[in-house]
């Protein structure tokens, strides 16, 4: 009798153990197609999955703080349809740009992108806008972008990134005299000398590409390096360069740059294409 209910408590153990299991197993398959459906651009569905995630997990934090983040990123395309503040569109703009741009979700940043170039028509939005097309290879939409803005409004980093775009473009003739015309000034930030690191690289002017990267890398704060070095090391205008022992040597330099208080989150990890997002703009 004993042997029959310890057999029958097993039996039930198993059960249950197999019913939690299952459970767990809903709850990552959820996550996982949430992942996917939001990479996709799907930002409805994948809210659903997340839900039926953080449902069948509640105890996995990292489902409810997408699910509560994708949430917020459902408000906020909600609330830029229908804002009519210029100034508070182009900061709710801004916020789901850095989302989009954190999760690389570039069909929708392109969406937001060309919506706020629209708008602005600055070189800063222009270089949000040409940096996507870059990322997405739409090289000939970039160099239309940036070829279009007044030349008044031209920079450093506008033409840095027309450059690379007429590269990619095969027009490299054109992207030399930019490159040959480029100068930097003293006190120059790490993300245009990134960009004049890629042009004078895919220009053929490879010490000087390594010059720049080298100085980018160590004006760079220390939270932001990994994001410009992971960036390197795929990057296209890099590619000749990557088995060259001296590139090797640059990407061992480290940041000379202090970290303030403020710039150590990892969700604003220094992606060299993420252009400028709110928090960077009021620094």
């Amino acid at each position: 009798m004993r042997t029959k209910r310890t057999v029958i408590g097993l039996i039930s153990a198993t059960l249950l153990f197999t019913a939690v299991l299952a459970r767990a197993e809903t709850a990552v398959e959820s996550f996982a197609k949430g992942e996917t459906l939001l990479t996709k651009g799907e930002v409805g569905a994948a809210l659903q999955s997340y839900a039926a995630a953080a449902r069948a997990d509640r105890g996995n934090q990292e489902y409810m703080q997408h699910y509560a983040m994708v949430r917020r990123i459902v408000d906020l395309r909600s609330r830029l349809e229908t804002e009519q503040n210029p100034q508070r569109w182009e900061y709710t703009a801004r916020a789901l740009r850095a989302f989009y741009v954190s999760e690389r979700v570039y069909s929708e940043l392109l969406k937001v992108d060309q919506e706020i170039h629209s708008r602005l028509t600055s070189a800063e939005s222009a270089v949000m806008l040409a940096e996507t097309q870059l990322a997405m290879d739409r090289n000939s939409d970039a160099a239309r972008t940036l070829a279009a803005l007044q030349p008044s409004k031209a920079t450093e980093m506008t033409q840095a990134l027309l450059g690379i775009a007429l590269v990619r473009s095969g027009k490299t003739d054109q992207a030399k005299q930019i490159a040959e015309k480029l100068n930097l000034p003293n006190g120059s930030g790490s993300s245009i000398m990134y960009a004049a690191a890629r042009l004078h690289a895919a220009s053929g002017e490879s010490a000087k590409a390594m010059g720049l990267l080298k100085a980018c890398f160590e004006a760079t704060l220390p939270s932001q390096l990994e994001g410009f070095k992971s960036h390197a090391k795929d990057c296209p205008e890099f590619a000749a360069l990557v088995s060259n022992p001296a590139f090797a040597r640059v990407m061992e330099t480290q940041s000379k740059m202090p970290e303030s208080k403020c710039s150590g989150g990892s969700s604003c990890a220094g992606c060299p294409m993420s252009g400028k997002c709110p928090s960077q703009g009021k620094q």
